[in-house]
C-alpha cells in the first residue's frame, strides 16, 4: 500500500514557487508576496534567505525606481521548487576584533539611519538598537577589511542583508555636500557631522511611522491627509 500523504514543502521553497511564477525582471509587491504564499510567517525573510541560493530581490533601498512596498525579481537562482539542490555555504565569519573595529571606526552608529547603539528609536522607545557587523560583499574568498563591513542596527540590517551595498567614498560624500545650495542646508549637514547622529523633526518621524503600516493603511492616511489639505486651502 503506498503512502499518499502530500510532501510538505519548506517556507523558502513555497516563496521560490511564488518568485519563479512573478518573473525575472518583473515587479512585485509586498501584499502579491504575502497572498501569493499564505500560511507562512514572515515571508518577506524567507526570501531574502533565497539570496545566499543566488536570488537577486532588489527593494527601493537597492533601486531608487522602486516604491517602498515593491520588490523586482532581478534574477532567478537556485530553483529549490523544481528540486534544483546547492549546499549552502556556511555565513562567513567576521572575527570578534574586525567586528569592534568596524564599530569604534563607525563612532557606534548605525551608517544607514545614524542612530547610536543602545539608543531607543524616536518612534518607539520601547526597542533600543543593537548594532551588528556584515559584509557588504559576501561572495568568496571573504574580504573582512573594514571596507568591506557595514555597520547597522537590527531595524537597517533586516532590510538589506545580502543587497550588496556599496560603502560611499570621501569623495563621493564631499561632492554630494559640496553641491547642496542652501546654506542652512549646509549648516544644518555640519552640526550633524558634529553631533555625530541624526536629528528627525516631528514630519520625519511621523513619515518614518507611516511607511511601517500595511500599504491599504498608508493609502488611507495618505488620501485623508491629502482632504485635510484641500479643505485648509479652500
Amino acid at each position: 500500500m503506498t503512502d499518499e500523504r502530500p510532501v510538505r514543502r519548506s517556507s523558502k521553497v513555497k516563496v521560490a514557487e511564488f518568485l519563479a511564477a512573478v518573473g525575472e525582471g518583473e515587479v512585485f509587491t509586498k501584499l502579491q508576496l504575502i497572498e501569493g504564499v499564505p500560511g507562512v510567517a514572515q515571508v518577506d525573510r524567507r526570501m531574502r534567505d533565497l539570496r545566499e541560493l543566488g536570488w537577486r530581490i532588489d527593494n527601493y533601498k537597492t533601486n531608487p525606481r522602486l516604491r517602498p512596498d515593491e520588490y523586482l525579481l532581478a534574477k532567478i537562482g537556485v530553483r529549490i521548487d523544481l528540486g534544483e539542490q546547492r549546499q549552502e555555504p556556511a555565513k562567513p565569519r567576521i572575527p570578534a576584533a574586525r567586528r569592534r573595529e568596524a564599530i569604534e571606526k563607525a563612532g557606534s552608529l548605525c551608517q544607514t539611519c545614524g542612530i547610536r547603539a543602545g539608543e531607543a528609536y524616536p518612534e518607539d522607545e520601547t526597542q533600543r538598537a543593537v548594532l551588528s557587523v556584515h559584509l557588504v560583499d559576501p561572495a568568496p574568498p571573504i574580504n573582512t577589511e573594514l571596507s568591506n563591513l557595514r555597520v547597522e542596527c537590527q531595524r537597517c540590517n533586516a532590510g538589506l542583508r545580502g543587497a550588496g551595498k556599496a560603502l560611499p567614498s570621501m569623495k563621493d560624500v564631499l561632492a554630494r555636500a559640496s553641491r547642496l545650495e542652501n546654506r542652512d542646508d549646509k549648516r544644518r549637514l555640519y552640526r550633524l557631522m558634529q553631533s555625530g547622529r541624526l536629528e528627525r523633526d516631528e514630519v520625519e518621524l511621523i513619515f518614518a511611522e507611516w511607511l511601517r503600516l500595511e500599504r491599504n493603511d498608508r493609502v488611507d492616511v495618505m488620501l485623508k491627509l491629502a482632504g485635510a489639505l484641500i479643505e485648509e486651502g479652500a
